[in-house]
């Protein structure tokens, strides 16, 4: 069993649900930061020493959370005018990865201090409207994609996602036309890659290389950053094995050594976007038993719901659960009380006989949980605590109120 999947700071957590009303979030500082360094450790030791590592900002975007980020050396990704705010509020930048966007969304991430990564060609009169800025990547679409959940499959022919890798020279060509001197390359192709799929990535850098000899041979334009993205994979199920990711980091330099010479490009810079990977394992939701009923089958009703943590509903994705009792194993579903039956956290699940009143965790919430929660069903988005280096439980952002839910309208 995989002890990284297992962990949760007991002590903490035993002291926490005395002091403060569950529903709430739970981050460990201590874990944030050793995630921090194992990713950027693996990359700078397997020689890739300028290595610039960016945290995406969509995985949990909690102040608090971001500036132990920037302490370890990341910069932000961004993808909306909100997280480029919250960067600039907290002094950092990074890049900017456009979706659909305006020409007035990208001049605010800009004038945030962000590298425009642009998502379409339909984005490039843009930069003329805006001012040309000296540097600017583009999104390419290689054509193929990987991901645990389909859903989450960011690249290939029903991806909405970046250029063509077709058309991919034509658009550096077009934006150096307009003035644009230097440049840079991005490819994120899948959320959650599989872990045993360690070669992926050393695939997804040779297509890059690849597209970066193109636009050389076709433009002249020489590529000086390379964003290989994220989709670093992390394991939810007890039985699954870690990331290697010192592997992946020496896989991807033997790639970068091998095509830069056969190839005669310069070496960029690498640029990771990790999210998943740095805060999954650093966050759990903590809950109580409220409802046991036996109906058809057994379910075990918690005050928290699907509303707090979206992933199984959504997905169907697994997530681990603690259950704080010596009870007996027995099977039975765990549920929330908004009326969906997707809000569903475990189905027919092997766990500790409980009683009401029970701790129930929920693993593997510091990443897509609160960043991806909502409202429906009139629910309210609960409380989050960092446990700090000291070991202190620190309230790092309040619980909604029914009030606040309806502030701004005519009640």
């Amino acid at each position: 069993m995989n002890p990284e999947v297992l962990y949760y700071p007991k002590e903490a957590i035993l002291e926490a649900v005395e002091k403060f009303e569950t529903p709430f979030f739970l981050y460990s500082e201590k874990r944030i930061r050793d995630n921090c360094r194992r990713f950027r450790g693996a990359f700078v030791e397997a020689g890739f020493k300028d290595f610039w590592p960016l945290y995406a900002v969509k995985a949990n975007s909690n102040p608090d959370v971001l500036r132990v980020m920037i302490d370890e050396g990341f910069e932000m990704d961004a993808s909306s005018r909100s997280e480029a705010w919250i960067a600039q509020k907290l002094g950092v930048g990074g890049m900017y990865t456009a979706n659909y966007t305006t020409a007035d969304t990208l001049a605010y991430a800009r004038d945030c201090g962000f590298v425009l990564n642009l998502d379409d060609v339909s984005n490039i009169p843009m930069l003329k409207a805006i001012g040309v800025p000296e540097f600017v990547s583009f999104r390419i679409n290689p054509g193929m994609g990987d991901a645990v959940y389909d859903s989450c499959i960011l690249a290939g022919p029903d991806a909405k996602y970046g250029i063509p890798f077709e058309k991919v020279a034509d658009a550096y060509a077009e934006a150096a036309k307009l003035g644009v001197k230097r440049f840079g390359i991005h490819m994120m192709t899948g959320s959650n890659v599989p872990i045993e799929e360690e070669k992926y990535f050393s695939e997804i850098m040779g297509r890059l290389l690849d597209t970066v000899h193109e636009v050389k041979l076709k433009t002249g334009i020489e590529i000086e950053i390379l964003n290989m993205g994220g989709g670093f994979g992390v394991p939810y199920e007890p039985d699954k094995v870690s990331l290697d990711l010192e592997k992946v980091a020496l896989g991807l330099r033997q790639v970068m050594d091998q095509k830069c010479s056969t190839l005669g490009l310069k070496e960029p810079q690498l640029m990771a976007e990790p999210g998943r990977y740095i805060m999954a394992d650093a966050g759990w939701l903590v809950s109580k038993v409220t409802v046991i009923k036996n109906s058809y089958k057994k379910f075990v009703g918690i005050d928290a719901a699907s509303n707090d943590m979206p992933r199984p509903s959504i997905y169907g994705a697994y997530h681990h659960i603690s259950i704080l009792s010596d009870g007996a194993a027995e099977i039975f579903s765990v549920v929330g009380d908004i009326c969906e039956n997707n809000d569903q956290f475990a189905k027919d699940r092997m766990l500790p006989r409980c009683a009401v009143g029970d701790t129930v965790l929920i693993h593997n919430c510091g990443a897509h949980a609160y960043s991806m929660g909502h409202n429906y069903n009139g629910k309210l988005r609960h409380a989050e605590y960092m446990l700090d280096l000291e070991g202190r439980l620190i309230k790092i952002r309040d619980e909604e109120t029914i009030e606040g839910l309806y502030r701004g309208t005519n009640v």
